[in-house]
This record gives C-alpha cells, structure tokens and sequence, in this order.
C-alpha cells in the first residue's frame, strides 16, 4: 500500500478521473451531437445521422457570419482596453513612492467578486436612458446617449466586460513587474533613455511571458462570453449584441431547439479559441522575455 501512495499515478488518479468527467467526455458528445440533426424535446433515439451538413448549412448562415465577426469584434476591443489600462494602473501600482497599495489592490478587487451575471443587471440599470446613474452624470454635459440603441449596444456590453475583468489584467501585470530584475532599468537609465523608451524596449520584452497570459486567458474568457451579454442587452436590440455564445444558446434552447446546429456552432467556437489562443502563444511565447 505505500509503494503504491509513492505512485505519482496514485495522486493523479482522482484528478483524471474528475478531468475526463467532467471535460472530455461531454467534448466527444458535442462533436458527437455536432453531426447529428436533433430537436430539443424529442427522444435521443430520433437523431439521425448527417455529417457535416450543419457545418456546412451555419457557415453559409448569415446570423452566423454576423455572430462571428461581432465576437471578434468585441473580443479585439475589451480584451485590448483592458490590456491598456491594466497596464497603466500596473504601472501606477508598481511606484516605490505609492502610499496605500494595499488599499488601492483591494478596491481592485470589489469588481471581479461580482457574479458577471449580476454585474450585467446592475448595468443595466445604471445604463438606463431615463433614471440611470451614467445618463444622469452625462446629463451634466448635455449628454443623455440611448445606451440600448443599436449604434450603442455592443459598447454598453464593451463596457461593463472592460470595468469588471481590467482588475484581473492589472493585478497579473502588476505582480509580473514587481518580479522584473532591476539591472535592466538601471543600464537603459544610464544609457540615457526616456521613460516610454524604457517601457517599449525593456519592460514590455521582460513582460512578455506575463502579458501571454493575461491576454490568453482574457482573450478565451470573451470569446465564449455569454452571461453579461444575456442579463445586459439580452443579444438586442436585434441582433446588436448578439455574440456567437448567444446565437448558440438561441439556436440550441430558445429558437427551435437545433441541438445539432447548435453544437456545430460550438465547435465551431472551441476550434477559434485553440486557434487564437496558439496564435498568442506564438507571437507572444516565441521568446522567454528576452531584451531586445
């Protein structure tokens, strides 16, 4: 018995076992489902086989065409606001003359303990045009945009994904530049450079495996984005915001109950992620933070 506790197999034994639960067995019956037609509500034993026909049949969908290239869109916009300010306040928290950094990281904290779904129905009405709060600051400026339109719907969800999730990215980078070595810094100070010069040669390259993962996780985090688009703007005014997430839940539980359809979408939505996010690990992982 303690040969066998001395097994690595022994420890992770549960684990896999948890993993291929819970993990790969429902991803081989997507695929599965995926090349079956099968309506929600009736019996599993009436699929039939058909291919790749709702592969075929989705990508010359329009809604689909248009879901993709919203996803992306909004992924593109809140993953990178939220690189741009996570790093500024990385920057600002990282300063040896900041008072009250404990403070100011818990305050970072408050918006990533919010349930996202929540976080969209607080926004909702603090988006509200007649009696929201942002409405009611910007009226102070004549100001009073529908944030509900079609024009604005998508930035709304922009929004309240960039206000809760910039936190994360700023906590990551700001513990990967405490980490940094100083030689580096003090060499380019010396070396007479400016401090946006320092940034773009020294620290980003020496931040590079940090900011692989911040946006890694980030970038997978939106693309399958779905509950604070569901509670916000419900994937309207129309199809504004209606994100691939959101025409697959559509398509699988609310509109005709396309469970085949909708899990072609879906696989079609895991082979973005593993693209995207190989194609950071590549632009981004190709060099151990190396100073150029």
């Amino acid at each position: 018995m303690k040969k066998y506790m001395e097994s690595p197999y022994a420890w992770l034994g549960p684990t896999l076992v948890v993993l291929f639960t819970i993990t790969i067995i429902p991803t081989l019956f997507l695929f599965f489902t995926a090349l079956h037609h099968w309506e929600l509500g009736l019996p599993w034993s009436d699929r039939v086989f058909v291919g790749l026909r709702n592969f075929v049949f989705i990508f010359r969908d329009f809604l689909f065409q248009s879901a993709i290239k919203r996803t992306l869109v909004y992924t593109l916009a809140s993953v990178g606001l939220e690189f741009i300010l996570g790093f500024l306040i990385a920057l600002f928290l990282t300063r040896q003359s900041l008072k009250w950094k404990g403070v100011l990281i818990g305050m970072l904290i408050i918006p990533m303990t919010v349930t996202p779904s929540i976080a969209g129905l607080i926004w909702r009405l603090y988006f509200n045009p007649t009696y929201g709060i942002v409405n009611y600051i910007l009226g102070f400026f004549n100001i009073a945009p529908n944030w509900y339109s079609y024009d604005l719907a998508m930035l709304s969800v922009i929004l309240v994904e960039v206000w809760q999730w910039t936190p994360f990215v700023a906590l990551i980078l700001t513990s990967g530049l405490s980490a940094l070595p100083v030689t580096p810094f003090e060499a380019a100070k010396v070396d007479g450079a400016s401090g946006l010069q320092t940034i773009w040669y020294v620290t980003l390259p020496l931040l590079r495996p940090i900011i692989l993962i911040a946006l890694l996780l980030r970038t997978m985090d939106a693309l399958k984005m779905f509950d604070v688009v569901f509670s916000l703007t419900g994937g309207g005014p129309a199809d504004a915001t209606e994100l691939l997430s959101m025409l697959i839940y559509r398509t699988g539980f609310y509109y005709s109950g396309q469970v085949g359809m909708a899990s072609a979408m879906a696989v079609i939505l895991l082979v973005i992620i593993i693209a995207l996010s190989n194609l950071f690990i590549r632009v981004l992982g190709g060099k151990e933070g190396e100073v150029s």
